[in-house]
């Protein structure tokens, strides 16, 4: 198994593939594509050069907002990044997704049918979708009610402002709506790490009262009145992070004795109604959950990658990746963290060296608690291994 990731900045079509090729001789399994399409040339151009010139069973092209590679991270300027992967003894199913087959998709059999993959094989799905014209959500209920607990992980694509815009492609096939993607079976085994950037503030409480996504009561209180004290018992700091945004996480374990980082799903608070003390959620809320207020702000953020990092190798103690995915969200990179390559730096620093490439999504894919979701200011990682080193 072998990851190899280029990056570029050049600006004529004929020195991108130049660069993205560069010392990669043989024949690839798998290549994905991340580029910033502000540049004199068009992705489908880029990705037809790319197939003449290299050697590649599949390849795959999203538009993105910014790249990233194994050392660097490029945001808002003509970019490329390219993974190419050799995987032996690994089944590799492209599929190509719209919202109208989404719709007719009702059932874990439609989707078996519509893959030919089963759960028996253990399947790990990398995804690319369009934010305009696809069901994000929907397509994760799916593919989580027909393959339980199998990793999904991927982006939405983030170069456009408005529908039609984005472009997906497939061994060659050009969309401007829906989703592409694949799945991998066989000679591998895929790891996540989701770092949703924010910290706990005050107890945890449990949901007494709810409807659809609002919330009436914690622990048979007003859910304002809770927050309200919450809030009155923090320090001034964290009063002024919770003025600018405050999350409500989610505990995907409500039997656990001890929650630590990571056993949450993270959602934003939409808004308080103080005269009925009822809170709206980004998510659907229902009774017995076990939630907690949490904060953001760039310091969080980093601190929360560094802790959960230490904690994968600490838990897994595994071998070094062959490579990795990094999806991050477009809103943390430099505009966050007021420095270039912050993430990839600290993910090679605890995991590295490992090649790496990504893209700063429109919303990023990956599992928390073994289901599945689709996050906002997230950075969502696989780190991929062999099942069978000796293969």
């Amino acid at each position: 198994m072998e990851f190899i990731n280029r990056i570029t900045e050049a600006n004529n079509q004929e020195q991108i593939i130049i660069d993205l090729l560069k010392e990669t001789e043989g024949e690839f399994d798998l290549g994905i594509l991340y580029v910033c399409p502000w540049a004199p040339y068009e992705p489908e151009e880029l990705v037809n050069g790319l197939k003449s010139k290299g050697k590649m069973r599949h390849l795959i092209c999203c538009t993105v907002a910014g790249i990233i590679g194994s050392e660097r991270e490029i945001e808002g300027r003509p970019s490329a990044s390219l993974m190419l992967m050799r995987l032996p003894d690994v089944k590799i199913t492209p599929f190509i997704l719209t919202q109208p087959v989404l719709e007719g998709l009702k059932q874990k059999e439609d989707w078996y049918n519509f893959l030919e993959v089963y759960p028996n094989e253990n399947p790990s799905f990398v995804i690319f979708a369009d934010p305009f014209s696809i069901d994000g959500n929907a397509i994760l209920a799916g593919l989580n009610q027909a393959y339980t607990g199998m990793p999904i992980v991927g982006g939405l694509a983030s170069a456009a402002a408005g529908p039609a815009e984005n472009i997906l492609i497939l061994d060659g096939e050009v969309l401007t709506e829906g989703l592409v993607g694949v799945c991998l079976t066989g000679n591998l085994r895929v790891e996540t790490v989701v770092s949703q950037g924010c910290r706990p503030i005050g107890d945890t409480f449990i949901v007494t009262k709810a409807q659809r996504n609002v919330v009436y009561e914690l622990a048979g209180r007003p859910f304002y009145k809770v927050l309200e004290e919450v809030l009155n018992n923090s320090t001034e700091y964290d009063r002024h992070l919770a003025h600018e945004a405050i999350f409500v996480g989610i505990a995907m374990d409500e039997y656990k004795e001890k929650f630590r980082r990571g056993d949450f799903l993270i959602r934003g608070l939409l808004g308080v109604e103080p005269e009925s003390g009822a809170g709206a959620v980004g998510d659907y809320m229902r009774v017995g959950q076990t939630v907690q207020f949490h904060l953001r702000d760039a310091r969080t953020a980093s601190e929360d990658l560094h802790e959960l990092l230490k904690q994968y190798k600490t838990k897994k103690q595994p071998t070094s990746a062959h490579g990795a995915f990094v999806f991050s969200c477009n809103g943390r990179g430099i505009n966050l963290f007021k420095e270039r390559d912050h993430d990839i730096k600290i993910i090679q620093h605890h995991l590295g060296p490992v090649p790496a490439a990504g893209f700063f999504c429109a919303g990023e894919i990956g599992p928390v608690g073994g289901i599945n979701f689709l996050h906002g200011f997230t950075n969502s990682m696989a780190l991929f291994y062999p099942k069978h080193d000796s293969l």
